[in-house]
């Protein structure tokens, strides 16, 4: 981490989390899995729309110019009529908002009587509607962390979007699969304190989240995004921070790159640089005529001149990103350009010095300025050079309002402007719901255990350790834990059945442990307290069940387990058939393969070596 003064910065940060809920999507009985094929595909178009108060969304606008076409994949038992937008919502999912109203409390929520739905507008297709249905049902809540108490601004029920398949055609590909699965929201305030505070926060939610029980699990089920801000600078949204690991660093690299956009604007107006208010694009073709560099050679090539710019464009903003990165990467969003070449760069990079030095000449180039050079089509190239030149203006005022998308590094680039105000209105298709306080007492009365204390509770009770108490609750099989300890199944090696005896079978074995359902691990945990097992009898029968999940598990359990005086004559006999063996280099491992195929997962491999070791000494 940098060594930043992030109070003295004046940071400020909130999150938000999206969290899909494990049960039906949320205005039909379609399935939520997404485990199917499509089988149909639909095409849509977007428009942007006034809202409530005649304004055009910025965003939305932006994104209509782009001229782009939305295929929509069509899935059979994940999609319907509701998802194609060619009917109106049926009802409410129940279980979805019994599940936010859980969440909400367990946040410390204030809850609404009376919730209603709203369309916010959706400018990237990936909704066919054009919109996403979204209620608040929980305000002015609060998260206890090592810093303080950190303020919960809202928690909103509401439908996920469609799932990005690629780029073809003309536009994107969607999937309708994810399209309305129940999405929960929640959204802090900006009380978060440093990049490592961040982190913390997300993970305590995340916790809370799964501690009820009802959400997805996997990748792609939880989805953080990152608002941040510092003195003098203006809130950044960073969407699609998938990995908790990588919060810490989106954070600092965002208060650098605003800190060094403030800056930047500051050396500018302390030079004297005055926003371009029109430039003269020139056409060199002639110049870099005979380039051999694949970005110029035999393309139409056009320039333009900033005066008192140069040096700007070679500032490193983070580590790894230069303003220069930072404006090709904004028009390439805006434009569909692949970038530019600017005299800031080493251009020996590029064989381009006695080009560059022709160039200087014909424009005139004084020694504070800067030339760039775009090439392609004539309005391709008019079009890139004037986005640069906008996004150069921009610099004046510091750190421009936009959203933001995560990079694999910790780095974020321009996606699109911020989303407004004029992008909500009323849903017209859901009535009101009211919340019954009789729902709500119920919902107090029956909060799940954190699974934190869950954690803590099982260290003291079944005196395992606090790293095994973590995994077995984490995997989600702390009750099944419970259901085992109270057969008086060995705490220690019951947790290592449903954790890395699960882990080893799919490792080693291939075996497609996911088939195991709960019901399956509760009638194997019933064999172990009436039948004694070893632990590679336990991975040979957890293997064979993976394999046919839908057989009863006492048809797929080996025999019992051996004594010592039945694996003793095993071995004697192994001996006496293989009597060559006794005459080769290390015949104890030869000898320890054949009597393992005997009998394995009857007795633990260490007693056949100790045995077979015996016996062999006497041979």
């Amino acid at each position: 981490m940098a060594d930043l003064d992030y109070k003295k910065l004046g940071l400020k940060c909130g999150i938000e989390i999206h969290q899909q809920l494990e049960t039906h999507k949320l205005f039909c009985d379609c399935d939520s899995s997404m485990q199917e094929k499509s089988d149909a595909e639909v095409i849509r178009r977007l428009r942007a729309v006034a809202g409530e108060l005649g304004e055009v969304d910025a965003a939305a606008l932006h994104e209509v110019l782009r001229g782009r076409e939305f295929h929509y994949k069509v899935y059979p038992s994940e999609s319907c009529l509701v998802e194609t937008d060619s009917e109106p919502p049926h009802d409410l999912n129940r279980e979805a908002l019994d599940a936010s109203l859980t969440i909400a409390t367990m946040l410390n929520c204030e809850i609404p009587d009376e919730i209603h739905f709203m369309r916010k507008q959706v400018i990237d297709g990936s909704n066919t509607t054009g919109f996403q249905r979204t209620t608040v049902l929980g305000l002015n809540g609060w998260l206890k962390t090592s810093l303080g108490k950190v303020g919960i601004t809202n928690i909103c029920l509401e439908e996920d979007a469609a799932q990005i398949l690629g780029n073809e055609y003309s536009g994107v590909v969607y999937g309708l699969n994810r399209l309305c699965v129940p999405l929960v929201e929640i959204g802090t305030a900006p009380d978060i304190k440093t990049p490592g505070h961040a982190k913390e926060v997300a993970a305590k939610i995340g916790m809370i989240l799964r501690s009820t029980g009802k959400v997805k699990r996997g990748i792609g089920t939880i989805r953080q995004d990152i608002n941040i801000s510092i003195a003098e600078g203006t809130r950044i949204e960073i969407k699609g921070a998938q990995e908790l690991k990588l919060i810490p660093k989106l954070v600092e690299n965002e208060v650098l790159r605003q800190a060094s956009l403030i800056d930047i604007k500051n050396r500018m107006i302390a030079s004297g640089f005055k926003p371009i208010k029109s430039v003269r694009i020139e056409k060199v073709t002639h110049i870099f005529s005979e380039s051999k560099h694949p970005v110029t050679k035999g393309k139409k090539t056009y320039a333009i001149k900033i005066p008192g710019f140069v040096g700007f464009l070679k500032q490193k903003l983070t580590p790894t990103r230069t303003l220069g990165n930072e404006i090709a990467n904004y028009v390439k969003v805006r434009i569909g350009a692949k970038g530019f070449i600017h005299s800031d760069e080493d251009i020996s990079e590029y064989g381009l010095n006695p080009h560059f030095k022709k160039l200087e000449k014909h424009m005139k180039a004084k020694k504070g300025d800067t030339l760039l050079i775009v090439s392609g089509d004539e309005e391709h190239c008019e079009k890139t050079l004037k986005a640069i030149i906008e996004r150069i203006n921009t610099l004046l005022d510091g750190v421009p309002e936009e959203t933001r998308r995560a990079l694999e590094n910790g780095d974020s680039e321009y996606m699109r402007p911020l989303p407004g105000s004029a992008r909500l209105y009323p849903e017209t298709d859901i009535l009101p719901i009211f919340i019954d306080s009789r729902k709500l007492r119920d919902v107090k009365k029956n909060l799940p255990e954190l699974l934190e204390d869950r954690i803590m509770r099982f260290v003291l009770r079944y005196k395992i350790n606090q790293e095994l108490a973590n995994q077995v609750v984490y995997s989600g099989k702390g009750d099944l834990f419970e259901y085992g300890a109270k057969m008086k199944i060995e705490p220690k090696f019951l947790a290592w059945i449903l954790t890395s005896a699960l882990a080893q079978v799919k490792t080693k074995e291939n075996a497609p442990v996911e088939n195991l359902t709960d019901p399956n691990l509760r009638d194997i945990l019933k064999i172990l307290k009436t039948k004694k097992m070893t632990k590679e009898s336990v991975l040979e029968f957890l293997k064979e069940l993976s394999f046919h999940p839908e057989e009863k598990p006492e048809n797929l359990i080996k025999a019992e387990a051996l004594s010592e005086k039945e694996l003793k004559e095993i071995i004697r006999k192994a001996i006496k058939a293989n009597p060559n063996v006794l005459k080769r280099p290390r015949p104890e491992k030869i000898l320890m393969g054949i009597v393992m195929a005997e009998v394995r997962g009857r007795i633990p491999g260490s007693v056949v070596s100790e045995v077979l070791a015996r016996e062999l000494k006497k041979s």
